[in-house]
């Protein structure tokens, strides 16, 4: 009970948390990024985008915030991911979250990077495997757009973070979730690093639209996951047609 209690409330308790949730993550990212593998090879020329160490982390950062959990008695629904009441509104909701993410990509978000950097341009050459690779294409689908990208994203950094950065303030007000949305888009930019400072800019002005899109729709993840996969799906595609 006095456990529950300590990392329900007591600050501290929160943030060395969060801490243990995604530095050590983090750390095996920085060293897989300068020293280790993009790719993991599968045989042939197929390989799963990821390194080992990227994995490994990943694992980690999950059963981190799955012993938490455990040991502040909640489940699913306070990350977002508990049963909706209706599935049909769900999907409008995703498709929604789509078109506004559309909308404010073109006319914001894309012209705001353009300023920015002005010639610049987003490193996504660990994506070069995918360029006509079919078998690559299909893989990493499945696992990075269903599963590592469209899931585990969704749920460490908008379903997990962010409400852990409002408990860390103390009181659910506009001002701690508005905090915690841009905090929450901050680490998932810098999660993005092997993209460049471009590409680690654009990533985080995406998690504040996401972020700012979970508290839209009532902290239900669902509509989020989806548009992530259908995102990340036809992202992967352009990367297969090379266009």
């Amino acid at each position: 009970m006095f456990l529950r209690e300590l990392l329900n409330k007591n600050k501290l308790a929160i943030l060395l948390e969060i801490a243990v949730v995604f530095v050590p993550a983090g750390s095996l990212y920085i060293i897989n990024t300068r020293y280790g593998s993009e790719f993991i090879p599968l045989g042939g020329d197929v390989v799963l985008l990821g390194g080992p160490l990227l994995w490994i982390g990943m694992v980690f950062s999950l059963s981190a915030v799955w012993m938490s959990s455990r040991m502040r008695g909640i489940g699913w629904r306070e990350f977002g991911l508990g049963r909706p009441e209706s599935w049909v509104r769900t999907a409008l909701q995703g498709i929604g979250v789509y078109v506004g993410f559309i909308i404010v990509y073109i006319l914001i978000v894309s012209p705001l990077l353009k300023f920015t950097f002005p010639g610049g341009v987003v490193d996504l050459s660990r994506f070069d495997p995918l360029r006509g690779n079919l078998p690559n294409l299909v893989i990493n689908v499945i696992v990075h757009a269903f599963i590592t990208a469209g899931f585990i994203e969704e749920f460490l950094w908008r379903g997990y973070l962010i409400n852990r950065l409002v408990d860390l303030q103390g009181k659910k007000t506009t001002l701690t979730w508005t905090v915690a949305i841009v905090g929450s888009a901050i680490i998932f930019g810098l999660g993005h690093a092997n993209q460049g400072l471009m590409g680690m800019v654009k990533i985080s002005l995406i998690g504040l639209m996401f972020g700012t899109a979970f508290l839209a729709v009532r902290r239900n993840l669902w509509p989020l996951v989806m548009v992530h996969i259908v995102l990340d799906v036809q992202s992967f595609i352009q990367h297969y047609m090379n266009v």
